[in-house]
């Protein structure tokens, strides 16, 4: 065996073509580290018997494990705070959100049974099933890391793996926005009680803006969306209004206020725009608002960048693989986003 000193950017590149990933920068060290975890996942929880147990191991062996091998190409996964983000315990839990990993109690975890969701015309984001060397060969050999997920190409293993629509994956309220909001609506109005007498600041949810209770106009009635804020403490309801006056409401958790708003601007017709900008192999998104939990997954198949200089902190840019947009697409969709794209040449 002969051994041979390598520039850190080269280390990176045989990294890369190991992977068969064609990111860079910030892709690449999301990719490695995803896999890493996959890795030393799959090395320690393996029974070492044919008729053996599967082991699983905790957050703290295995992010050890994956710094100790990575450091040398990505020297901040040494710091104790790791400046640099996602961190490799934050990829690990995105990983469960995704479904590629499962978390068990006590901070435990095992990989997910290999399945795949339909993306771009002829690819899927493969998940599940542990690193490529665990999964077949045939498999194998069509899969691309691409970030935290990775990516197949169908044409010859379409028959080796449960592929799921994107929908089924998402798993976004089945009857779609405008029913689910409506019978939202309809459930709350049946729950009524009376608004307590102080219930701290209040606004309302008017055309896509917080309004303050007391700038409601008085021609405003019915069902609105609201929010009362006490100190540090934030709550939702409905509640009926009348002549700009709260009468009734019913409490509502924060998850489902935060789809109804979609919802009810949708109703308005204001529904939320965002650009798309596409460029290579990639695409990047600006994002103003928080999705719901549901739709907030497919986020984790790209990954966070800064935003640009002077810019108001409420933009969040992400950058995604192109193949694996249309699954984001359709996640935004469902929730009455407008998707406009554009492409942007790349400098020469």
């Amino acid at each position: 065996m002969q051994w041979q000193a390598v520039s850190r950017d080269r280390a990176r590149n045989i990294l890369a073509a190991g992977m068969q990933c064609a990111l860079r920068g910030e892709g690449l060290r999301i990719s490695s580290v995803a896999e890493c975890l996959r890795t030393m996942l799959y090395q320690c929880s393996a029974p070492t018997e044919c008729d053996g147990a599967w082991e699983a191991p905790t957050s703290l062996r295995l992010t050890g494990m994956v710094r100790r091998r990575l450091v040398p190409l990505w020297p901040a996964l040494a710091g104790p705070s790791e400046p640099t983000r996602p961190s490799v315990l934050e990829v690990l839990e995105s990983l469960a959100e995704l479904g590629d990993m499962v978390r068990l109690e006590g901070g435990r975890w095992l990989a997910a049974p290999v399945h795949a969701v339909r993306a771009a015309a002829g690819t899927a984001v493969i998940l599940g099933g542990g690193p490529l060397d665990a999964l077949p060969r045939r498999l194998a050999s069509n899969i691309a890391v691409a970030g935290r997920a990775r990516l197949l190409s169908l044409a010859g293993s379409e028959d080796m793996v449960e592929l799921w629509e994107p929908d089924a994956w998402i798993g976004a309220p089945v009857e779609g926005l405008h029913t689910w909001s409506q019978r939202c609506m309809a459930e709350a109005g049946a729950r009524l009680t009376d608004a307590p007498a102080d219930m701290g600041e209040i606004q309302v949810y008017l055309r896509r803006e917080w309004v303050p209770v007391a700038q409601l106009p008085t021609t405003e009635t019915g069902m609105l969306l609201g929010r009362a804020q006490i100190g540090a403490s934030r709550s939702y309801f409905l509640g009926r209004f009348s002549n700009g006056r709260l009468g009734r409401l019913a409490a509502m958790a924060a998850e489902p206020a935060r789809r109804l708003r979609f919802g009810l601007d949708a109703q308005a017709h204001r529904c939320v725009r965002v650009e798309a900008v596409v460029s290579g192999r990639l695409v990047k998104l600006r994002l103003a608002r928080w999705l719901p939990q549901e739709e907030a997954r497919v986020l984790q198949l790209g990954w966070r960048v800064a935003a640009l200089e002077g810019e108001r902190s409420a933009f969040v840019h992400h950058v995604f693989p192109a193949p694996m947009f249309p699954i984001v697409r359709q996640a935004l969709e469902g929730l009455g986003i407008v998707v406009d794209e554009r492409v942007e040449e790349l400098a020469p």
